[in-house]
């Protein structure tokens, strides 16, 4: 998906709705909850991503730390890909009946805002993320303030 297509599915969502809370158990037992990281962090939310899509961001973890974007994969229970190396910014969660899933679809954008930001028909290019959240006015507040 190109930026200009990224931009566009982001221009159409008109106003942005919030993003509805969840609580979903993460690989060590423990339950995550998106409210936790709101104000923190941006969060990309993607039901059901390839070991390939996973590995793509586990390499660029250290990009995703400058951008503050952590990536919420949703698996099935029991699902093999849960057991998989762990990264600061990947979390891996078990979506018992695919609910949480279903509401996010196969991937969506929140900012820190708590707002919805895009939406995507599926995961999409980390770099493609990337350009989009570098035009958003936080962002670039956040790198004049950090230099980066």
């Amino acid at each position: 998906m190109s930026l200009l297509t990224a931009m566009l599915t982001a221009a159409t969502l008109g106003p942005p709705a919030l993003a509805a809370p969840f609580t979903l158990t993460g690989t060590d037992g423990r339950p995550w909850s998106l409210s936790s990281a709101l104000g923190r962090e941006r969060i990309l939310i993607v039901r059901n991503p390839s070991a390939a899509y996973l590995n793509t961001v586990r390499a660029q973890d250290t990009a995703l730390q400058v951008r503050d974007l952590r990536v919420v994969a949703l698996l099935p229970p029991d699902d093999a890909r849960l057991n998989g190396p762990r990264t600061l910014m990947l979390t891996l969660l078990a979506d018992p009946g695919g609910k949480v899933g279903a509401q996010y679809g196969p991937a969506t954008l929140i900012g820190k805002d708590s707002g919805v930001k895009a939406r995507y028909p599926a995961p999409p290019a980390l770099n493609t993320v990337g350009a989009l959240i570098d035009t958003m006015p936080m962002r670039q507040q956040e790198r004049q303030q950090r230099g980066r």
